[in-house]
């Protein structure tokens, strides 16, 4: 550990060093030359939006300091050049939000939108489906909770490469926040724009490129155990003919272990909850048929044995709720023109993600032969038979020892997890003739994620070795009598697991667009275009003794041919504009993408936008989208292989509950077809003329998404909803059958031994299938409200949230549709983010109300309620140019995150995977408050 910390510390250490040397650098060039006059140089993508609003939920924001106000913006949801989406909401965060944020990362900033769950791929859980693969802790955007793939992220508009050991997902968080311009999401369909993964809707990260000057900032945060810190700087220029901008990142965020929260456990019966508590525990518990033997504090002797005893333990107090992380990462964008109607672009990006958790130790049933040589059976108890799993003469006899590695190999299991991502992306934007423009680019990128495991399983051969072995010095003693000797530990443990993922991706467009003639109402425009998209994945995991693993080395591809087209009729405009009609706009797009493996799809979507007084805009959409299965739903990484892990069993112990050993199996399934769903929305924006910067937006949203690829797993609470999961599970007989035939087809197991799998209760298939259907809609609702008292104070009240009318769900094709809305891993009801900002000369303070309504936790029958949350945070600047007199823009900031440091609302949950013990870590955080001082340098 100490080691891990020292080259952490070295890292941190440099990178601050190149971080501060580079700006220092920059801002005494920047100091010599003062920056030209900003000239009118129009990137690619960034087309004016007409007489839109930057925005749709809200007023264009003035340039931050250093920035060019040069009228740009990217518009996302539409291929036409120079018109804002037609029919759906943008959701929108523009610089001053971002720096006004108590968030350090884009991850996290992203998930203060309540359009944006928790769910599925996230650095904090993995128990939500999705989860499973997600071994490298990364994030996804996930739109509405309705699944970690079903949102499709960009960058300045484009794919980006996908990352992950599954190359299944971008993870926003290797994006600077100092980088961005602005954050745009359409929460609604948009395959016929996008093709793949839009079906939720669509993220757009939008890169800063009109900065000219030095910036630099610096955050550190502090709360319960727990420190972040982040040092960024950001470096423009602009001369006549271009520009170029690159920013770069340190961020550091410590681990949250759960021996640091006392809310954090598997034993809740102080709360008024269940004990979760295993008994795979050191000391263990010996097991002869049904009944069991603690061993006690000391060691085994045949006279201190007690019948009906049993040892239990909290095995997940000492595991990382949140990993280790550091990340350093760099973006750019470049800009110039090649005389009058050539315009070339490019921008990339370059990360490097490290991260570090502790895990529980390998726990497992032993079997143990009356040949070990620290044998110890309660006086008088008949033993058994050996299996033949245990390699011993027939004839011999054994007993169990329900048994935990830990403080034997060590307190916890480590992974360490390394992920690096590239990108670049280049093209031309050209003026042809009548408005009419081409537009094309090249994307390159590439991603290699690796994640090192030891200690959270045994060598299997070399353990059943030590086991039966009649030698002190290489006998295994797990009845705590003596003290083991370390080459064998090291014998059991040399069990290594290495999985690797690489991603390369080559993405090529081009866009020809423009009006095609003019009605009364104004020209109707037409956009033209094609995409070819290239994926090639190598994935695998390999497990086993140190120089001799052994496992799968999967090598993937796919590639997507696309064409699409959208008009644009606009039939009421400024020209025609009569009474109930100022605007009246229709849209129209349709995609046809030919997948190498899986078929072809065709989308269209329809828009309209109609305002029948200045201010006041109706619009709808409707449209269908899909998502192609990921390369490795289709085949897995690792293989099928079979699972040892603990579930909570409500039918256990005579009904009162009780932790059980279930095998659950993993794998890819070639039969999958890609998802599809139909999606419409309606919505009205007022942004009247009698209060300049108010806007209030209400929006209309209803998704039927079918055929959705779902794997469970990573949930280790199936049993506890074994009505909706019925379908992937069996008891019994009918389990130990299962398990015996997949064992006899050579699927390896993992966590445990043959023996224990093949005597294991219960069996989950875990496997990726195209499951039920989703049928969901709700409101979306905003307001943004100014007003000014007297000269110097200025107020801004901002209020974004989501309310769900329904979340039906059948998991199984054909299955019953059951309303899931409010239930523990769905959807809440109702989520809300209210800010009020005032401004006093060069002192700014905000204030945010988070609010999520209380739901149900359906593990228990009744359900049991768990509480409403709500979180205040606080942000604090101060403009120190004035009193310093530098000429250069510097401001003092103190944010405050979870400022009364209110407690998750108590959820009766058994620890899995992160989650769990005590708290819904979907909904809400053990971190807890963390005050953060920060400085900001423009120059």
């Amino acid at each position: 550990m100490k080691t891990q910390a020292s080259r952490n510390m070295s890292r941190s250490a440099l990178a601050i060093a190149l971080l501060a040397s580079t700006c220092l650098a920059t801002a005494a060039h920047a100091q010599e030359a003062p920056p030209p006059e900003p000239t009118d140089v129009t990137a690619p993508d960034e087309q004016p939006a007409a007489d839109e609003p930057a925005a749709a939920d809200e007023p264009a924001a003035a340039a931050a300091p250093g920035e060019i106000d040069a009228g740009e913006v990217v518009i996302t949801g539409t291929s036409i050049r120079g018109v804002a989406p037609v029919g759906s909401s943008l959701i929108s965060l523009g610089r001053a939000d971002i720096e006004s944020s108590t968030a350090a990362t884009t991850t996290q900033i992203i998930r203060e939108i309540p359009q944006i769950f928790n769910f599925g791929v996230t650095d904090s859980a993995r128990n939500q489906a999705g989860g499973a693969g997600n071994i490298a802790y990364g994030n996804s955007i996930n739109i509405r909770g309705i699944g970690p793939y079903a949102t499709l992220t960009l960058l300045n508009s484009r794919r980006a490469v996908n990352q992950g050991t599954l190359g299944a997902n971008f993870d926003p968080s290797i994006i600077p926040a100092i980088a961005l311009q602005r954050i745009e999401i359409i929460a609604d369909g948009a395959s016929a724009i996008y093709g793949s993964d839009a079906v939720s809707g669509v993220a757009n990260l939008i890169l800063r490129r009109n900065y000219d000057g030095v910036g630099v900032e610096a955050q550190y945060g502090v709360g319960e155990n727990y420190h972040d810190f982040t040092v960024s700087g950001i470096f423009g220029m602009r001369w006549e003919t271009g520009r170029f901008t690159v920013a770069a990142q340190h961020a550091y965020r410590s681990a949250i272990n759960g021996i640091h929260r006392d809310i954090y456990a598997s034993d809740l019966r102080d709360r008024g909850g269940s004990d979760y508590r295993v008994t795979q525990c050191n000391p263990g518990t010996i097991q002869i048929g049904a009944t069991t033997y603690a061993i006690p504090i000391g060691g085994a002797t045949p006279t201190n044995l007690v019948a009906g005893t049993i040892n239990r333990c909290d095995n997940v107090k000492v595991t990382d709720i949140q990993p280790q992380q550091e990340l350093n990462s760099a973006t750019f964008t470049f800009d110039q023109d090649l005389g009058d109607s050539v315009h070339f672009f490019a921008d990339g990006l370059y990360s490097r993600r490290d991260a570090f958790r502790r895990s529980a130790v390998a726990q497992q049933t032993l079997v143990v032969p009356t040949t070990n040589a620290f044998f110890v059976a309660p006086a008088g108890a008949v033993l058994p038979l050996c299996p033949a799993s245990a390699g011993v003469a027939a004839g011999t006899r054994c007993e169990n020892v329900l048994f935990s590695f830990a403080n034997i190999f060590g307190p916890t299991a480590l992974t360490d997890i390394q992920s690096d991502t590239w990108q670049l992306s280049g093209g031309f934007d050209v003026d042809l003739w009548s408005d009419w423009n081409l537009n094309v680019y090249v994307t390159r990128g590439e991603n290699h994620d690796h994640v090192f495991t030891v200690g959270n399983g045994t060598d299997t051969a070399n353990l059943a070795a030590a086991l039966r072995s009649s030698t002190p010095a290489t006998a295994f003693n797990p009845f705590g009598t003596t003290t083991n000797s370390q080459s064998v530990i090291d014998s059991i443990f040399d069990n290594l697991t290495d999985t690797d993922g690489r991603t390369w991706m080559w993405d090529t467009g081009a866009r020809v667009g423009g009006p095609l003639f003019a009605l009364p109402g104004g020209e109707v425009k037409l956009a033209l275009g094609a995409e070819y998209y290239d994926m090639r994945l190598r994935t695998g995991q390999i497990r086993g003794r140190a120089g001799a693993q052994t496992g799968t080395d999967q090598r993937l591809s796919r590639n997507v041919t696309s064409g699409y087209a959208e008009l644009l009729i606009p039939i009421f405009g400024p020209e025609n504009a009569t009474g109930g009609f100022e605007r009246l706009e229709i849209d129209a797009a349709v995609r046809y993408d030919d997948y190498s493996d899986v078929g072809s799809t065709t989308n269209p979507k329809f828009g309209i936008n109609w305002e029948p007084i200045r201010g006041l805009k109706f619009h709808g959409s409707y449209g269908t989208s899909f998502r192609a299965p990921l390369l490795t739903q289709i085949v897995s990484a690792s293989g099928s292989q079979l699972f040892i892990q603990n579930y909570f069993d409500p039918t256990a112990n005579g009904g009162a509950g009780a932790t059980v050993r279930g095998v659950a199996q993993s794998g890819g399934n070639l039969g999958l077809v890609p998802e599809t769903a139909e999606t419409w929305s309606f919505g009205v924006d007022y942004a009247p003329s009698w209060r300049p910067g108010m806007l209030v937006t209400l929006n209309y949203f209803d998704i039927v998404y079918e055929g959705q690829i779902q794997g469970y797993l990573s949930n280790l609470n199936v049993l506890r909803q074994e009505a909706l999961f019925s379908s992937i599970i069996l008891r019994g007989a009918a389990a130990q059958t299962q398990i015996a035939s997949l064992v006899a087809a050579g699927l390896t197991v993992n966590g445990g031994s043959v023996a224990e799998a093949l005597a294991a209760p219960v069996f989950v298939d875990g496997r990726n299938n195209n499951l039920g259907t989703t049928i969901a809609n709700g409101i979306d609702f905003g307001l943004v409200f100014p007003w000014t008292i007297g000269e110097n104070d200025r107020f801004r009240f901002t209020l974004r949230g989501t309310r769900f009318f329904h979340y039906k769900v059948a998991l199984t094709p054909g299955g019953q549709i059951n309303e899931q809305l409010n239930n523990i891993d769905f959807p809440l009801k109702f989520r809300a983010r209210g800010s009020i900002n005032w401004e006093h000369g060069p002192a700014s303070l905000t204030v945010f109300a988070n609010y999520q309504n209380g739901y149900n936790n359906t593990f228990f029958t009744p359900a049991q309620h768990i509480d409403s949350n709500t979180t205040i945070d606080l942000a604090f600047s101060y403009d120190l140019s004035d009193a310093l007199g530098s000429g250069h823009d510097v401001s003092f900031g103190i944010d405050v995150t979870n400022l009364f440091d209110t407690d998750p609302p108590f959820a009766d949950i058994a620890p899995t995977n992160n989650g769990g013990g005590g708290f819904d870590p979907t909904n809400a955080s053990l971190v807890g408050r963390v005050i953060s001082a920060s400085l900001r340098f423009n120059f």
